[in-house]
């Protein structure tokens, strides 16, 4: 695709002008040693000798560092919250690095800021994404940091996370690991228990199911669903749940190769499906024009019975009158043999950019990194909002928490979880093509126009 080799060029522009203004350029320095993007592991060899002493108060010698770091951890949720709190507890450590964190909570504007920053050539050290195609331009131009020789240098830290959540950070053609797991999801189905028993129905598990449940409701006056797709990502899980559960995870890999097209007859059905869903009223109104906090204020005031949600929402409502209503299920199946088959694995991940960054901001920023994936943060983190987390854990003493033990259990069920299905595409415009397509779906576009677009806008199969 066009835009994406804009971007790659733009990136090698800047990493080129970056290295000139740093004269021998340090662990991003020019020339390379044959290693996958240009990386001069040698020398992020020896900065990682030093990547096990975390920043803990030891290292009095330290210049004074600052680093930045940007994410979407602005919301009062629990667990944005104490990502916050941990920036401010580091920096109270007085160990010479400072940690300066920015957010912006909005997904759109987020990402437009992280690729405008790569594009001139001013990024944070540190910064959120979700690997897969999103990173992949940043690897093939060498603007980040492979993080395989500190994980090596200390493999208690490797092995400290399930290997499942490493997934979205390889690439076959560039051998490496390129960022850091943080967070860990699923998305299932949550329903308001007291309407479902006060109109008798039960959570469904399959999609026709879903269908004569979704009926009722509307029969009943009750809305189903209230979808908020001004956030384009709304829908993009919705078409996860629904391929992941009706042509199997595997599907995502064959989008990608071009073998399953999005304007074949088993997306096309998908697409219907949808439209279906949105014409009958059941997954709400004013859908372009509502967000995802307005959809989960709806879905909390009783004025939806269902959600479709990750696991981090079961830490936003924990505490509240409204948790002990909620009840969750996997999403419903659209064929049986796929039942076991869902969206999930690691989510949030964080990543280490070499432009123009000296070896000390890139192993502070390493330093960092690995403190707050460290297991003394995660049992801090534990305790501060439920969650799933990417790491294994001590068991816990403390009281369980019921709806996040059921997600657990719907989890032991997979035999297999994918991440959204754009993160193995190689064209990196992919999930926006797909999501802004997808709006349209609530504007009245065909479902076999909506394959049409898609295909025609992604980079074909190489």
């Amino acid at each position: 695709m066009k835009q994406k080799k804009v971007i790659a060029l733009a990136l090698a522009g800047c990493m080129a002008v970056s290295l000139a203004a740093c004269g021998s350029g340090g662990t991003g320095g020019s020339g390379g040693s044959g290693s996958a993007g240009g990386t001069d592991e040698t020398s992020q060899a020896a900065a990682a000798s030093g990547a096990d002493e975390t920043a803990s108060g030891e290292e009095g010698n330290k210049e004074d560092i600052t680093i930045s770091i940007i994410s979407r951890y602005g919301s009062d949720a629990p667990d944005e919250a104490f990502f916050r709190q941990q920036v401010d507890q580091y920096n109270a450590m007085d160990n010479g690095v400072t940690v300066e964190s920015d957010t912006i909570t909005t997904e759109t504007e987020y990402y437009e800021k992280v690729r405008t920053s790569f594009a001139s050539g001013d990024t944070p050290n540190i910064f959120l994404e979700y690997g897969g195609s999103r990173t992949i331009d940043y690897v093939e131009s060498d603007a980040i940091i492979d993080m395989q020789p500190y994980f090596d240098e200390d493999p208690d830290w490797y092995n400290s996370f399930f290997p499942s959540m490493f997934g979205d950070l390889t690439y076959d053609e560039y051998p490496g690991i390129w960022g850091v797991p943080y967070k860990a999801y699923t998305v299932s189905l949550y329903y308001n228990k007291e309407i479902f028993e006060k109109n008798n129905l039960t959570p469904p598990e399959s999609w026709d199911d879903l269908m004569n449940v979704c009926q009722k409701l509307t029969d009943a006056g009750v809305k189903p669903f209230q979808f908020g797709d001004s956030d384009p990502w709304r829908f993009g899980h919705l078409l996860n749940n629904m391929v992941y559960r009706g042509l199997g995870t595997d599907a995502a890999y064959k989008l990608a190769d071009r073998s399953l097209g999005y304007d074949s007859p088993e997306m096309v059905d998908i697409f219907q499906k949808m439209i279906d869903m949105i014409d009958k009223g059941y997954l709400g109104t004013d859908l372009l024009s509502t967000d995802y906090n307005t959809e989960k204020s709806v879905f909390a005031s009783g004025d939806s019975a269902m959600f479709l949600g990750g696991s981090w929402y079961i830490a936003e409502i924990e505490g509240t009158e409204f948790y002990d209503k909620v009840g969750v299920v996997s999403f419903p199946y659209l064929d049986e043999k796929y039942k076991d088959q869902a969206q999930g694995g690691a989510s949030d991940m964080w990543f280490i950019s070499k432009l123009g960054k000296s070896e000390e901001e890139i192993q502070a920023s390493v330093d960092f990194i690995k403190w707050l994936t460290s297991q003394e943060q995660y049992l801090a983190y534990r305790d501060a909002a439920a969650a799933i987390y990417p790491v294994g854990l001590e068991a816990s003493e403390e009281a369980s928490n019921p709806l996040l033990d059921e997600v657990n259990g719907l989890v032991d069920t997979y035999s297999s979880m994918m991440t959204d299905i754009q993160n193995v595409d190689p064209d990196s415009q992919s999930m926006d093509v797909v999501r802004n397509a997808l709006q349209g779906l609530a504007m009245g576009t065909s479902a076999e126009d909506t394959g049409k677009s898609i295909q025609e806008q992604l980079s074909p199969a190489e």
